[in-house]
């Protein structure tokens, strides 16, 4: 059975299933609520998972792995888990008119939003009364403050809808929004207008700086759209610009070929890293400045955990549209901190703010933490916080697994947080003085232990984690915890958001290597036919990147020695194999068993917005046969590299510690590029050519391709004749502009649904 279509089999099985609801309150708790419904919303609005009525009475939250919505009441801390409604497949975002008695839902893969009308005294509450066909993978929505319009967007369309909420219709698509359209902040000017706010929308992936160089840390910047409701058009974008200065340094500087000398000590640690706002999930509006968590990307080498990714708090400057200049990276709070142990605040997520004081909170998707930080009202720095009761310790409050969403009511008494991994809801108490957590609401079901949705969801547990807990050597034995990375820095998913790609060329041990989405390494059809991975073909096994946990994250790794808990003294690429070697567990699987079956079934390939019946895609496919493109880009996973052997491969399969024969020379290496070199300044990988890439879904990631960023976008990439003319021995048949365009029309028309090309 193709892998997506066995994962929406159980997703939605599971979506119907009974399910069960937990409350570990603490304390006597108070929370008065107005008892008049609210009429508008008292703030600006914003995009999250899940959403409050105007008076913070009820919740609603989406569970994108079960295709449903659960509502709550919150009123008066009670904290009781109403119904779970089934809506479209994996919804990711969910808004509620000010008065609580509608709510609707994106819902990525069917491509529409979810309307439904809200009965506190019925007992089905909701149902579904109608669903509005919407762009390719609807995401992010927001209702403007009086709720008569919502705000949509479709990440992989780049353009955002535009629905009229009383007679619940697209009335404009907003076309051309940037890639990747993600997150919504709608200011709110107080008055019952819907002809004077402004939209500001993030684009998830940090685009090209001219002048720069892929792989150098300030070589890309973060961009916000900016969208009037007065005549829904595009009216201008906002930069992001890099940060200059982290607050860590390096040893050494790879594009300068300045290497790190064999032995680091902290004299060696002089040169001034920067980074570029990255992975621009989500925003807020407070006062005059909107704040947006990313992921900072520092790609040049020499890889350390704590010069790689940076976990970083942009400021927009909403008077002048433009970067505030205050951003910070709220690694330097910790790494400041005088007490131990440290937990970084590794991809910061989502972010919400108080209606009535400069406070909000920054949820760490992979750390597991709410941290709080004040806002300046005049310069809009943001500071983070410390405890009261220990001020050298900055203030994280625990939540359930892989927070992405959180809420704050209108009384600025609780806040909500959306786990994704654990299903559940975290209520935390924020109050002044309070700041911690004080119950759990189980928002859908989790996957019965032993079953395959199970072990799944085990490896989404430990792919999105900069922790990691497992289980002790006996059934006795105390858990153990943060092995993934140093303090909590680095998780798989701060480079592979998703399982798929960061968009970024990292300077790595081999050379300038652009991220690689990971929805690519097995046959759909046939998850046991695998790819070499890596562009140089270094890696033969999912367990290889056993070496990233311990490399390029500071970690102890899962792989262990004989008494089932010491780090294994020796991981190598290829000699011993690891698939098989003793390794930590996760409720009873075996780590990496689990990783892998996560790789395998539960990364979703995105969604091509482009109509498989498109003359023009038609058209360019007959041209990709022609051109026999398919000699590198065919068969089910759009490449043709494969695994073909048992590993660890013979030594006569091996040159340079690379697969030799998955390798493919078609010009696009030039060593005299200033990026090509590896983490240590020497010359890179790449004269032997390198594993064709996947072509799977390739519209999804823009304007970053090649192994070394080389080529900005698709026209870039057929500019290049020896790469075109590689499938034909040199003779160029696609030197006709209209002919390249076709063939680009193909390319980005490919997704999961196209039928293959079988390689020649």
């Amino acid at each position: 059975m193709n892998s997506w279509k066995f994962l929406c089999k159980w997703m939605g099985t599971a979506a119907i299933a009974g399910l069960g609801i937990y409350l570990a309150t603490s304390g006597a708790l108070s929370q008065q609520q107005p008892s008049q419904p609210a009429t508008r919303f008292a703030a600006a609005t914003s995009s999250q998972p899940l959403a409050l009525d105007g008076n913070g009475s009820l919740l609603a939250a989406v569970n994108p792995d079960n295709n449903s919505v659960t509502f709550f009441d919150v009123g008066s801390d009670r904290n009781k888990r109403l119904r779970e409604i089934p809506c479209g497949v994996e919804p990711n975002g969910v808004a509620m008119n000010p008065q609580g008695t509608r709510a609707y839902v994106a819902n990525t893969v069917s491509g529409t939003v979810s309307v439904l009308n809200i009965n506190r005294n019925s007992p089905g509450i909701a149902r579904v009364t109608r669903e509005i066909r919407v762009g390719a993978e609807p995401y992010g929505l927001a209702l403007t403050p009086n709720a008569t319009k919502l705000y949509v967007t479709n990440r992989r369309s780049n353009s955002v809808s535009v629905i009229d909420t009383q007679s619940n219709r697209v009335i404009k698509t907003i076309e051309a929004v940037g890639p990747a359209p993600t997150g919504i902040a709608i200011t709110n000017n107080g008055d019952d207008r819907d002809d004077d706010e402004t939209v500001y929308v993030t684009q998830f992936f940090a685009l090209p700086r001219p002048g720069r160089i892929d792989g150098e840390d300030d070589s890309k910047q973060g961009v916000i759209s900016v969208i009037r409701t007065v005549a829904d058009e595009l009216d201008q974008t906002i930069n992001i610009l890099p940060i200059g200065d982290t607050g860590f340094k390096a040893a050494g500087d790879a594009i300068a070929k300045v290497a790190p000398p064999p032995t680091i000590t902290a004299a060696d640690l002089r040169f001034t890293t920067s980074a570029y706002p990255n992975q621009l999930n989500n925003l807020v509006i407070k006062g005059n400045y909107a704040y947006v968590p990313n992921t900072g990307a520092s790609p040049n080498g020499p890889v350390r955990f704590d010069v790689n990714t940076q976990s970083l708090l942009a400021v927009i400057d909403l008077t002048a549209r433009t970067d505030a200049g205050q951003t910070i990276n709220m690694h330097r709070a910790v790494a400041e901190q005088g007490a131990t142990p440290k937990l970084f605040l590794t991809q910061p997520w989502a972010i919400a703010a108080k209606n009535k004081s400069d406070e909000a909170y920054v949820v760490s998707a992979a750390s597991d933490v709410a941290v709080k930080v004040a806002l300046d009202r005049g310069t809009g720095k943001p500071t983070v916080q410390n405890t009261g009761a220990t001020p050298s310790r900055v203030l994280e409050i625990p939540t359930g697994k892989n927070p992405r969403g959180i809420v704050i009511n209108s009384a600025d008494t609780r806040a909500y947080v959306m786990n994704y991994i654990s299903r559940d809801v975290t209520v935390l108490n924020v109050e002044s003085g309070q700041d911690k957590a004080v119950a759990a609401m189980q928002s859908s079901s989790l996957p019965g232990a032993g079953t395959t949705e199970d072990l799944i969801l085990a490896g989404k547990e430990l792919y999105n984690t900069s922790v990691g807990e497992f289980d002790g050597p006996t059934p006795l034995s105390p858990k153990i915890r943060g092995r993934m990375s140093n303090n909590g820095w680095g998780s798989c998913a701060a480079c592979h958001p998703d399982g798929l790609t960061d968009n970024v060329v990292w300077i790595f041990a081999a050379g300038p290597r652009r991220t690689v989405s990971q929805h690519q390494d097995f046959d759909a059809d046939d998850p046991a036919n695998q790819r070499v991975l890596n562009w140089s073909g270094i890696l033969d096994e999912i367990d290889d990147f056993e070496l990233n946990i311990r490399g390029v994250s500071g970690g102890l790794g899962v792989i262990v020695g004989d008494d089932g808990v010491t780090p294994a003294a020796t991981v190598a690429a290829f000699n011993p194999a690891n698939t098989g070697r003793p390794q930590l567990r996760i409720r009873g699987y075996n780590a990496w068993d689990a990783i892998r079956a996560y790789v395998q079934f539960g990364i979703r390939a995105p969604i091509s917005p482009i109509d498989p019946y498109d003359p023009d895609a038609d058209a360019g496919r007959q041209l990709f046969i022609q051109a026999n493109c398919q000699s590198c880009h065919g068969g089910n996973q759009w490449t043709v590299s494969r695994v073909k052997f048992t590993p660890p491969p013979a030594d006569n399969l091996l040159s340079n510690g690379q697969v030799i024969g998955e390798l493919k020379k078609v010009g696009t290496f030039d060593p005299a590029q200033k990026n090509e070199v590896r983490a240590t300044g020497a010359p890179p990988l790449g004269a032997d050519g390198f594993v064709p890439p996947s072509l799977l879904s390739i519209s999804a990631f823009p304007q970053t391709f090649f192994h070394n960023g080389s080529a900005n976008s698709l026209e870039d990439v057929m500019a290049n004749v020896a790469h075109r003319s590689a499938g034909t021995n040199g003779a160029d048949m696609l030197s006709d502009d209209n002919a390249r365009s076709q063939l680009i029309r193909f390319l980005l028309s490919i997704d999961a649904s196209t039928t293959p090309i079988p390689p020649q």
